[in-house]
């Protein structure tokens, strides 16, 4: 897992004890919009490493991408 991999994970678990919302504390933290550092996030869902590390976290943002998936396909109302 990489040091910005890492980095994100560790957000993650912890963002909301950050004071403001997210988007600006993502700003804050990696210099990045929020855009980009979803699509981080997005790739690390897949890693099993992270998995092992956050796997409440992992398997969260697991179940919201395969619903926003479902969703997109038809699956779902």
């Amino acid at each position: 897992m990489t040091k910005v991999q890492q980095a994100i994970l560790d957000f993650e678990t912890q963002w909301w004890l950050r004071l403001g919302d997210k988007d600006t504390a993502i700003r804050e933290v990696f210099g990045l919009d929020s855009g980009r550092y979803y699509e981080l996030l997005d790739l690390l869902l897949d890693e099993t490493e992270a998995m092992m590390q956050a796997p409440a976290t992992i398997s969260r943002y697991r179940r919201l991408r395969d619903l926003r998936q479902r969703r997109s396909s038809g699956g779902i109302s």
